[in-house]
C-alpha cells in the first residue's frame, strides 16, 4: 500500500509538472499546429496518470564487506528511482490509501448519478426525429464519413445545445430550435466526428484520471483544456479542405447555438456549446485552420518526456535508510551470505541459516535470535512494496561479518 501511494503521488506531481509545461506550450504554438495534434498528445499525458507505475531498472554499485578480514563485493540490486524513508507507521499509508480510495468511490458516484440523471431527463423530454429530410441528410453523411452503425437521433427540449451521448448506444440530440438545412448538415456532421473518433471513449479515459487524481488541482483544467481541443479538433474535421464562404457559414451555425445554453451538462456527453470564452477561441481556430499542420515532433517529444520521467521517478531502490540502520531484501542478503532462507508468512517470521549459524526474526521485532541467543536490532525487519526487508548490520555482524 506505501508503494502505491507513493507511486500516485510521484506520478501526480511529476505529470502535472508536465502537464503545465505543455499547456504553456500549446498557447504559443496553437497558430503553427493544428488542434488534433495537441488533443490527441494529451492522451499520452492521461495515461501518463492513469497508470503510476513505471519499468524499474537494475542497477548494480557495489557495497564493501568484510568477511573474516577479507573484502568481498556485495552487490545490491536497485529495482527503483528514488531513495525513500521507511514508514515507521504503516497505518498512516493506510488511513492515506482510505482517504484515496473514499474521495475516489465519491468522485465517481456524484459523476455517475449526474449522467444518469441527465439520460432520464433527456429521455422523458426526447422525440425520435421522423422527419425525412433530417434522416435523409444523417444517413448521407454516414455514407460519405462511411460510418455503419445504426445511431439513433431526437429532438429534446432540455438540451440546449446539440450533442452525442451514448457509448454503447450512440444518440445526436438536437434542440427544439428551427434550423437551416445547410447548418443543420454542419451540426450532424460535427456530432458524427466525435463519433468516428470515439470521443467519448477518451472523455471516460479523461474521467477515470481526474477520478484517480482527484485530490490534484491541476487535473481539473487539465480536464476542460482537454474538452475545448476536443470541440475545437472537431471543428476542424468539419470545415477540411472548405473555403472562407463555408467557414463562415459554420461559424454562424456555432453562433446559432449560443443564445441556447445548454441547460444539461455531463462528463460524459459532447458539448456544442461550451461557453462564451470556449467559442470565442473556436471561432478564431477555424478562421485561422488554414497552413496548420500536425505536431508530430510535439507528440514525441511529450511521450520521450512523459515516459522518461516515469522511468527516472519510478525507479526506488529496494534499500531503505531508517536514523538507526539501512534495511536491504531478504533475497539479496541471503545470495550474497549463501544461506538457506525460510519465511513463515502466517506469523511473518524470517529464518536464515548457515554452517552452524542459525537466525530468527519477526517482521516488526526488534529481537533476533542468534542460535537462541536473544539480541536487540537497531531497526526491525519491515515489508515494504511485498518484500521482507532486514537490517544489513544486525544480519551481517549476527553471521561474523561487518558492512563498511
Amino acid at each position: 500500500m506505501q508503494y502505491f501511494m507513493i507511486s500516485l503521488l510521484t506520478a501526480s506531481v511529476v505529470m502535472s509538472a508536465i502537464a503545465l509545461i505543455y499547456m504553456v506550450c500549446t498557447s504559443f504554438l496553437a497558430k503553427r499546429y493544428s488542434e488534433k495534434g495537441f488533443y490527441y498528445t494529451w492522451l499520452v499525458i492521461v495515461f501518463g496518470l492513469i497508470m503510476p507505475f513505471r519499468p524499474r531498472w537494475n542497477i548494480s554499485p557495489v557495497f564493501q564487506m568484510q568477511v573474516n578480514n577479507e573484502t568481498l563485493p556485495f552487490a545490491q540490486t536497485i529495482e527503483h528511482a528514488a531513495v525513500y524513508p521507511a514508514a515507521t507507521s504503516v497505518s498512516w499509508w493506510q488511513i492515506a490509501a482510505a482517504v484515496w480510495f473514499v474521495g475516489v468511490v465519491i468522485f465517481l458516484l456524484c459523476h455517475a448519478l449526474k449522467h444518469y440523471r441527465f439520460v432520464k431527463t433527456t429521455e422523458r423530454w426526447s422525440e425520435v426525429i421522423t422527419d425525412e429530410q433530417i434522416l435523409s441528410l444523417l444517413n448521407n453523411l454516414k455514407k460519405e464519413m462511411k460510418i455503419t452503425r445504426r445511431i439513433e437521433i431526437y429532438v429534446c427540449s432540455s438540451a440546449g445545445s446539440p450533442m452525442l451521448i451514448g457509448l454503447f448506444r450512440p444518440r445526436i440530440f438536437l434542440p427544439t430550435v428551427e434550423t437551416a438545412h445547410d447548418e443543420l448538415r454542419f451540426i450532424l456532421k460535427h456530432e458524427l466526428v466525435h463519433y468516428k473518433r470515439k470521443d467519448l471513449l477518451y472523455k471516460c479515459i479523461v474521467l477515470v484520471a481526474t477520478a484517480m487524481h482527484w485530490f490534484n488541482p491541476v487535473v481539473y483544467p487539465v480536464a476542460n483544456e482537454i474538452a475545448n481541443l476536443c470541440e475545437m479538433s472537431c471543428d476542424a474535421e468539419v470545415v477540411k479542405n472548405a473555403d472562407d464562404d463555408v467557414r463562415q457559414l459554420y461559424i454562424e451555425a456555432i453562433i446559432g447555438v449560443v443564445k441556447y445554453k445548454s441547460k444539461l451538462k455531463t462528463a460524459l456527453s459532447t458539448s456544442y456549446y461550451g461557453g462564451k470564452n470556449s467559442m470565442k477561441k473556436r471561432i478564431a481556430s477555424i478562421m485561422g485552420i488554414t497552413g496548420k499542420r500536425m505536431s508530430i515532433a510535439g507528440a514525441c517529444m511529450t511521450v520521450f518526456i512523459t515516459f522518461g520521467a516515469g522511468l527516472i521517478f519510478g525507479v526506488i531502490p529496494t534499500q531503505i535508510f531508517e536514523d538507526d540502520g539501512t534495511l536491504m531484501p531478504l533475497r539479496t542478503i541471503s545470495e550474497e551470505l549463501g544461506a538457506q532462507v525460510d519465511f513463515d508468512a502466517p506469523t511473518q517470521t524470517i529464518t536464515i541459516v548457515k554452517d552452524d549459524i542459525i537466525v530468527t526474526m519477526q517482521v516488526g521485532s526488534n529481537i533476533l535470535f542468534r542460535n537462541g541467543e536473544q539480541i536487540t536490532m537497531d531497526v526491525p525487519p519491515q515489508i515494504a512494496d511485498g518484500r521482507v526487508m532486514l537490517p544489513i548490520r544486525s544480519i551481517t555482524e549476527s553471521f561474523g561479518t561487518e558492512p563498511d
